[in-house]
């Protein structure tokens, strides 16, 4: 058996490097040791998948993997959160692997050892188990995506174990001296409620937790199981020691439930154990070296590399050595001192393409955990969805080695603009690059719509005290705003302080030069709308936020609804950080503005960043609605790739539904002789990102008619592209 692409792991980094490479035209083998896919998401293990959105606003990644997460929640009745992944799961990411005509896909296949030439690894040792067959699969590129890297180390690529120093790269969450203790593997477990209550006896070999106990103390438990604190990594090691880890973490798992079950009142009564995991998830182990280390400073400057392909934004989650076994310790530094998360906490960041390969084996590309960053970079770096964008990285970084005959560090800097193009093409996110694509006619065109939307903020509904400072990030389309409206209440005589500040992107808000600050003196109970007058002159097609400064006295309106483009701050310490959970201000801007245009769908940009990048509809005007997209002259096209609005902000989904905001059903017309002819329809979509290809057609005009949505009353479109 040989392949153009091998990849080795079938957790998300894998199956996205997998599917990425096939339809590129690759062919393919996926190997995965399991008899299921998703790694640490999938039913064995339940670890929900976390990525950038989790802490920065309207950052969730696109991609395959939010074609995967949407078609999962299209089916799926569960929610999202620890322990609660079932084989739906499991079936979705399978089928996605089965519908690809250039996959192979290989389960509960362990790769054992590597065929060396030289430099260059010409094919993997595997045993299947079930088969008992013995058999080596060739290729000419191979991407490991195992996590702990068992091709890169059994072919010898030079890697790292262990956290570094503090001075070997200046990395200030790093320890004094370099050690081993890395992260800890965890085992979640899930409980059902009876109705009525249920004893609980643990075995004799369980640990033993007291009612005050200091380990239980220190972690959250008073929400529904199962953990991820329940930990256990160093003095173990993570891979020569997994069967040992595994067997104290079942002691563990189950000294937790006997102390919610029998010490102390936890309101566990009615509940049983339903589900324990017996396949740890693993958080870390060996790290590869390419040509290039992604380190702390990296992450929290947001460092755009030339030579991004993906990026990262979870905060540098790094936790305690030993887990559960440091039992007076608390289990990640946030959870012992909130003010940590000043430190922790970082900007969307890109990743670069030079940490994504081996630097000593030639045609060895890294997809997920393994990849070349430093142990505090890892903090951030391994999340799985995070991990999932860069494998669909490695999967078109060899089709690019295939498509030109390039080992993959040949790639730069010769062909990484074509990778990040085709990446952005295939609805990825890289900061920093946009659509420059010289085949795609639409970034020529002369773009109009039937209506646009006016930057409209949720009704006063919902005070929140100004026990500390208070914020918004909006986007300003008009070089004039002269007041910004804010509904307060104070009940007695209060001076309020606004300042106003300008935002690089949609994640900056770290600037310290205030453009203008404006102060209004509120009466003894009053309660309605204040003008904050702003007598300046802004820079249109910018983002601004403006805080409003700490007074116990006052209540600050809003609601539940975050209008795209736009982010709520606090600053509960020394900096300003997203204010997650939905609450923004209720502000009226005058003049109005209107960020929302129909040109935002050629400003190579699909999602919220420097601008908001979408058009979005007059809500008060019925649909359907049309975007119409003039060439000036007759071109001839075969495709149009289309991408909508899935609420890049929210970190979960709900289940058995498509996000409310993406166009459900849809037209597409063209112009002859002033005639509007059908190319194709569209109905019940639920995908943010839709490629389509017709029969070539010759035309002047375009017209996009969205008829109905999954439940937004206006259309949302983000991106369209005509080829």
């Amino acid at each position: 058996m040989k392949y153009d692409t091998v990849v080795i792991g079938g957790g998300l980094a894998g199956v996205c490097a997998a599917i990425a490479a096939a339809r590129l035209g690759c062919k393919v083998a996926l190997v995965q040791d399991r008899p299921v896919l998703g790694g640490n998401s999938s039913s064995e293990i339940r670890v929900p998948v976390g990525g950038a959105v989790s802490f920065n606003p309207w950052a969730r990644e696109t991609g395959i993997i939010e074609e995967i997460f949407l078609e999962e929640r299209r089916k799926n009745f569960t929610n999202c959160g620890e322990s609660q992944a079932n084989s739906l799961w499991d079936l979705v990411l399978y089928d996605k692997c089965r519908k690809e005509k250039n996959l192979t896909l290989l389960l509960n296949t362990s790769v054992r050892d590597v065929k060396l030439k030289g430099k260059r690894i010409i094919g993997v040792k595997c045993t299947q188990l079930g088969t008992e067959k013995e058999f080596v699969i060739e290729g000419n590129l191979f991407i490991d995506a195992t996590g702990d890297g068992v091709v890169a180390y059994s072919a010898g690529a030079k890697f790292r174990y262990g956290r570094e120093g503090k001075n070997e790269f200046n990395e200030s969450l790093a320890p004094k001296k370099p050690d081993k203790g890395i992260m800890g593997n965890s085992l979640l477990f899930a409980v059902k409620d009876l109705g009525h209550p249920v004893s609980f006896t643990p075995p004799e070999w369980a640990e033993k937790y007291p009612k005050n106990s200091i380990t239980m103390k220190l972690r959250y438990h008073s929400y529904s199981p199962g953990y991820w604190w329940i930990e256990v990594g160093y003095p173990f090691d993570t891979i020569a020691d997994n069967e040992k880890i595994r067997d104290e973490l079942l002691r563990h798992v189950l000294g937790v439930w006997d102390h919610l079950k029998n010490q102390g009142n936890h309101n566990m009564e009615n509940f049983t154990l339903d589900w324990i995991g017996m396949v740890p998830g693993k958080r870390e182990s060996r790290r590869f070296i390419g040509d290039y280390i992604l380190k702390e400073r990296d992450l929290k400057t947001g460092r755009i590399f030339p030579d991004a392909v993906s990026y990262g934004g979870w905060f540098i989650d790094l936790h305690t050595p030993g887990g559960i076994l440091a039992k007076d310790k608390p289990p990640e530094p946030l959870c012992g001192d909130p003010k940590e998360m000043d430190s922790r906490l970082v900007p969307v960041y890109s990743i670069p393409y030079s940490c994504l390969y081996s630097k000593n084996t030639e045609n060895l590309l890294l997809a997920g955990r393994d990849i070349s960053v430093t142990h505090v970079a890892l903090g951030s770096t391994r999340l799985m969805a995070t991990c999932a964008v860069i494998g669909q990285a490695t999967g078109t970084a060899s089709f690019l080695c295939k498509k030109y005959h390039l080992r993959p560090k040949e790639i730069y800097p010769n062909y990484i603009k074509e990778i990040q193009q085709q990446l952005l093409k295939d609805d990825c996110y890289i900061p920093g690059v946009k659509n420059e694509d010289p085949f795609d006619l639409a970034k020529e065109t002369e773009v109009t719509a039937s209506s646009q939307s006016v930057l409209s903020f949720p009704e006063a509904k919902i005070g929140k005290r100004l026990n500390q400072f208070l914020g918004q990030l909006f986007p300003v389309s008009r070089e004039r705003l002269e007041k910004i409206r804010l509904f307060l209440e104070a009940k007695k005589r209060t001076e309020v302080v606004l300042h106003l500040r300008k935002a690089k992107n949609i994640w900056d808000f770290t600037g310290k030069k205030d453009l203008f600050i404006s102060k209004v003196i509120l009466p003894t109970n009053y309660k309605g709308w204040v003008d904050f007058n702003l007598p300046i002159l802004l820079k249109p097609h910018s983002l601004y936020w403006f805080f409003l400064e700490k007074n116990k006295n006052v209540l600050a309106y809003g609601g539940n609804l975050s209008p795209t483009g736009t982010v709520s701050l606090y600053k509960p310490f020394e900096k300003f950080h997203w204010l997650t959970g939905g609450w923004n201000f209720s502000v009226k801007l005058e003049p109005e503005q209107y960020p929302y245009g129909p040109e935002n769908v050629i400003s190579g940009i699909s999602r919220s960043e420097s601008w908001t990048n979408i058009w979005i509809s007059n809500p008060k005007k019925l649909l359907p609605q049309s975007i119409f997209l003039d060439f000036k002259k007759e071109v001839s096209s075969n495709s149009i790739y289309l991408t909508f609005d899935t609420n890049l902000n929210s970190r979960y989904l709900p289940p058995l539904k498509a996000p409310a905001e993406s166009v459900r059903d849809y037209t597409l017309f063209y112009q002859k002789k002033g005639k509007w002819i059908k190319i194709l329809k569209v109905k019940d979509n639920y995908q943010r990102h839709r490629q389509h290809r017709f029969k070539p057609i010759t035309t002047s005009r375009l017209r996009l008619e969205v008829s109905a949505t999954n439940g937004s009353p206006e259309a949302r479109v983000y991106e369209i592209r005509v080829y």
